[in-house]
């Protein structure tokens, strides 16, 4: 799986060779570039208003190269969205494995979710923003990604809870981090934050709405566990 470069606490931003014309590169670091520079330039445009042509003279190649790897822009656009979910789902796993308490693992869990926005802001809006949900094979990729995550939450949350109850309280965490992201996405001002470009986690106030989605998360979650609502015995 290639890995969507992020950027880093200092800003910069881990890009490929900007050219795969520089040098001959072996198929998965080429596909890599293609990939990131796929990644830009949908994300500028859009799906349906990005050709592969752009794609070709943003990576430097020529088409015969970019069809060796992706048959067809659509399954680009597929494999792009399968892979940014799976970097967004392995940043998640990864953080909340370091978890030493429930509290934590929430916490660490939407830090992650957080970061992931703003660090691959460009891969975080292609997965959350409405463009690719207007088709129905990419809204049923992303809602699988979203069944991924929740799974994930969902694991963390008390275990004598029902299963179902566990993923219907993991989707409702999910759907409190996106809106919040997407709200906060929003608001920035498009002349230092300009759109699809990556933002410091630390440096942004990023850290501190992810700080009060955890509390609120975890007060209901807690809440739960506290009062004994019967949650296990109906649906």
């Amino acid at each position: 799986m290639a890995t969507i470069p992020r950027a880093s606490r200092s800003k910069e931003v881990n890009k490929p060779r900007t050219s795969i014309s520089q040098s001959r590169l072996p198929a998965p670091e080429r596909r890599k570039i293609l990939i990131h520079h796929a990644l830009q330039c949908f994300s500028r445009n859009g799906y349906h208003a990005t050709s592969m042509d752009e794609i070709c003279a943003a990576a430097g190649v020529t088409k015969p190269v970019i069809y060796r790897h992706f048959s067809s822009k659509r399954q680009l656009y597929s494999d792009l969205i399968n892979e940014v979910g799976d970097e967004l789902c392995n940043s998640i796993r990864d953080a909340t494995e370091k978890a030493e308490s429930p509290h934590q693992r929430v916490a660490l869990g939407v830090e992650a979710y957080f970061r992931f926005a703003c660090e691959s802001r460009a891969g975080y809006e292609l997965l959350f923003g409405s463009g690719p949900r207007r088709d129905p094979e990419f809204r049923d990729a992303i809602a699988k990604i979203e069944s991924e995550i929740a799974d994930l939450v969902s694991s963390k949350i008390e275990a004598d809870l029902h299963e179902a109850h566990r993923s219907f309280l993991a989707l409702g965490v999910i759907s409190l981090a996106e809106g919040t992201v997407r709200r906060w996405l929003a608001t920035l001002d498009p002349n230092s934050h300009p759109q699809h470009e990556p933002i410091s986690y630390e440096e942004s106030d990023a850290h501190l709405w992810a700080g009060r989605v955890t509390d609120l998360a975890w007060g209901g979650l807690r809440r739960i566990r506290r009062d004994g609502s019967g949650l296990s015995q109906r649906m």
